[in-house]
């Protein structure tokens, strides 16, 4: 058989193949048409769902919950232990952090409602009520989230538990936010201090050194790292 002849074949089984696996898909689709169709249409139904849900009833909702959030932000802000009360419960005319909390559950200012509501709780020291709406806050993608973890770290540790202080610090560091990141990790460093894990200890201390060396200089973190060499025999 010739070269031509040989491509011809292959050619002509290649063609077959196609034809055979598009009257497969033929026959599959005239057989359960009905059912295609009615997965298409519930597809389609679910995207215009989504799509109707957040223009009629997320985004006015949403719009709706920054403007209410705004008047308990500003009495969160005084120095009035009255104001801060009525941030939290809000007023006749008003709404808040509670209320927008519970009444708009679905919004990003609900998460952000929770976590000033934490804050006001701390100032007043009901740390307890503070703990329970700090950990309510969940926006990952908000530099607010990592305070946040580092604050609720905080808590933890006043009460002796260390083992959840630690866990939160280390959720907080991960931002590596130039403010609170070295100040996170110099508290990483006292815990493993008071446990005399003091290669721990120097861990943390030179993560200051290597990553923040401006609040490494301004903390003074040297005679830190000296002490911990000397009892980690390094």
């Amino acid at each position: 058989m010739s070269n031509n002849e040989k491509l011809g074949t292959k050619h002509e089984s290649q063609h077959n193949t196609k034809e055979s696996s598009l009257s497969k898909v033929i026959r599959f689709f005239n057989k359960n048409q009905n059912t295609v169709y009615g997965v298409v249409i519930a597809i389609l139904v679910v995207i215009c769902g989504i799509f109707a849900f957040n223009k009629f009833y997320l985004t006015p909702k949403t719009e709706k919950a920054e403007a209410a959030i705004m008047h308990p932000i500003s009495l969160y802000l005084s120095t009035d232990t009255v104001a801060w009360q009525v941030a939290l419960d809000g007023d006749d005319e008003n709404d808040g952090f509670l209320t927008i909390a519970d009444d708009y559950k679905l919004t990003n200012t609900a998460n952000t409602a929770n976590y000033y509501a934490g804050l006001t709780y701390l100032k007043m020291g009901q740390k307890e009520e503070a703990l329970e709406y700090l950990k309510k806050f969940k926006q990952k993608e908000n530099v607010l989230y990592y305070a946040c973890q580092a604050l609720i770290g905080d808590l933890y540790d006043e009460q002796g538990a260390t083992k959840e202080a630690i866990a939160y610090y280390q959720k907080a560091i991960k931002s590596n936010d130039i403010y609170f990141t070295p100040i996170t990790l110099f508290k990483l460093a006292q815990i493993a201090e008071r446990e005399e894990n003091w290669s721990e200890a120097l861990k943390y201390y030179q993560q200051i050194e290597k990553n923040f060396e401006v609040e490494y200089n301004k903390m003074s973190i040297d005679r830190y790292v000296t002490r911990a060499q000397t009892k980690a025999g390094k």
